[in-house]
Order: structure tokens, then C-alpha cells, then sequence
């Protein structure tokens, strides 16, 4: 059996990155999401290479594990986050503890570093054990019914990087009292989706930015990411959707991601919200986290959800 004695964790160096991302490969059955993911994460303005961590027995790169730093939004604060995600293990060496080795050195890091909030998708037998709490956040949304399509739509196009200081105050205005809101970031790419299949659209009346969409070819009616300067916005943005459809108008449903307090949904309906056993939180340091919590948990308080940055796209 491989021997975990002689675990070194570090930090990743370049010359890692093809190792990484084929350590990634055979931990997830050979597919090429979880590499892509990390690439895509070394583009980010944010990305720390002290917190990509590697684990090495006898120089063989044998675990990988990723916290890419967020800026979440709880209980009306901004809050310093990290999501763990990826993590792979070499599948010769898995259930020997590299994983968590990795994982609690990350914790450390990260904490050293000012972040109190690391959050996952993951298995929720395997992650408590670090921390995490099940159930932290899920998702939502709003139903929308489309009754005819308006007869002046807006204009659209593809974000541009003159667009990009628009699209994060109308992220704030939309989205600042949701819990587990994630801030996009200030960077073009992260506003546009690596997912060949997935188009992000920018929505303008007289010449004035008030939307943002994406939104996958196969799903025209359910956006994954919507954001609208108002109500009024909200159903023109659909009803130019709408219009590039042959479906007769009386058949759309939108599904948007709306949740209850963002600041478009409650002019257009009710929102609703389903919680996840696999979204999961730890708190790395004194944070709302404890708080915000035990108000979803005494029903005071809706729960949060994120609308998840562009590279998670290619999750699809």
C-alpha cells in the first residue's frame, strides 16, 4: 500500500500545472472539467497560488486542492470567503488522508490570510468533519409568465470592457441583501462564460445599461445569471428573449434566478428558495456565518443562495 508518511503540502509552483491537471483528469474518470476549472481560476484577478495547495510523497504529486478567494455577501455585510473547489487525490493514494491534510492546511492559510468564510458543493458525510455545515445556502427563483411580447425590445449585445463598472453596480443593487450573493469580480472574463454554449448578453435602453444575462441555448427561458435595474426592466428583458423565439408568447414560463430579497423580486411575484444538504459553509473566523445560520434555521431568515461566477459554467 502507498505510505501517506512522507506527506509534503505546499504551495503549487508553475512547473505543477501539467501535473495538476492531469492528477485532476484521473481523479474525476478522466474528464477534462476539473483542470479546465483550475486553468480558468489562474486567470482571475483574485486567484492566490498560496492557496492552491499540492501534496507530495517521495516528489510525486499525489492531491490537489483549490480555495479561490470571494467576496460573499451575509446578513448585509461583505465578507472575505474561499470556495474549496476542486479537490483530487491520486486514486492510488485516496482514503489515507491526504484529502483532509489538504484541506486543514488550506483552512490555516486561508485564516491567516483574513478570510473567515470557506464554502463547497460537496459530499455532506465527508465535509462536516472539517467544519462544514449542511444546508448554508441552495437556490431560488421566480416564476415569470410572459403574456405578450413587448413591441419595442431592448437592445442587446456582449459585454464589453467599458460595460464592466455598470455591471457591478447594478450586481449591487440587485443582489447586496442576498445571502451568499457572490460578487462577479471587476475583470471583463468575469462577466463572459468560457461554455461555448452559454452567451452572456448586456441589455441597454437608450443607450443606458439596465441588464445582464446568461443564459444557456438549451434553456432560452431559464437564465442562470439575471440581473435587472428594476421590475419594469426585468419583464422587457424577457419579452426581448422572448421575441428571438418561435414559441407562442401564452406557452413562456421564465424561471428566473430571483431570490426574495433581491431588489427586483417582490414588484414581480414570489420568490422561492430550496436548500441543499451538499452547500456547505465553515467559519474560519468571527463572522455572521454563526448568526445568519441559526436564523435560516429558526425560519427568521430566508436562505442564501449564489449565482455562480462564469468558469463554473462549465460545470454543465
Amino acid at each position: 500500500m502507498p505510505s501517506t508518511t512522507r506527506v509534503l503540502i505546499r504551495p503549487e509552483h508553475v512547473t505543477d500545472y501539467v501535473d495538476i491537471a492531469a492528477l485532476h483528469a484521473r481523479a474525476f474518470g478522466n474528464r477534462t472539467t476539473e483542470p479546465l476549472i483550475v486553468a480558468l481560476h489562474r486567470s482571475r484577478r483574485a486567484f492566490d497560488p498560496e492557496l492552491s495547495l499540492v501534496a507530495e510523497i517521495d516528489g510525486r504529486l499525489v492531491g490537489h486542492v483549490l480555495f479561490s478567494p470571494h467576496q460573499i455577501r451575509l446578513l448585509g455585510s461583505t465578507v472575505p470567503a474561499v470556495n474549496l473547489a476542486p479537490i483530487a487525490v491520486e486514486p492510488a493514494y485516496q482514503g489515507q488522508g491526504i484529502g483532509g491534510q489538504l484541506i486543514n492546511e488550506g483552512h490555516m492559510i486561508a485564516a491567516s490570510k483574513g478570510y473567515l468564510v470557506s464554502f463547497l458543493l460537496g459530499h455532506p458525510t465527508y465535509y462536516p468533519r472539517f467544519g462544514y455545515q449542511t444546508h448554508a445556502y441552495g437556490s431560488s427563483h421566480l416564476l415569470l409568465p410572459l403574456e405578450e411580447p413587448s413591441q419595442e425590445p431592448l437592445e442587446v449585445r456582449s459585454p464589453a470592457e467599458e460595460d464592466v463598472p455598470a455591471l457591478c453596480e447594478l450586481w449591487q443593487h440587485e443582489e447586496q441583501g442576498v445571502d451568499m450573493a457572490l460578487f462577479p469580480g471587476r475583470d471583463l472574463l468575469d462577466w463572459l462564460s468560457p461554455h461555448p454554449a452559454i452567451q452572456a448578453r448586456v441589455y441597454l435602453h437608450s443607450g443606458t445599461l439596465v441588464g445582464y444575462t446568461r443564459i444557456h441555448q438549451n434553456q432560452p427561458t431559464h437564465p442562470r445569471f439575471f440581473l435587472a435595474r428594476d421590475a419594469e426592466t426585468a419583464r422587457a428583458m424577457v419579452s426581448t428573449i422572448a421575441k428571438k423565439l418561435k414559441t407562442q408568447a401564452q406557452d413562456l414560463l421564465f424561471t428566473l434566478p430571483f431570490h426574495p430579497l433581491s431588489a427586483s423580486a417582490q414588484a414581480l411575484g414570489k420568490a422561492t428558495c430550496q436548500s441543499w444538504e451538499a452547500a456547505m459553509a465553515c467559519e474560519l473566523g468571527p463572522s455572521p456565518l454563526p448568526d445568519y445560520l441559526a436564523q435560516v434555521r429558526a425560519e427568521q431568515h430566508p436562505i442564501g443562495r449564489p449565482l455562480w461566477p462564469t468558469l463554473f459554467d462549465l460545470d454543465e
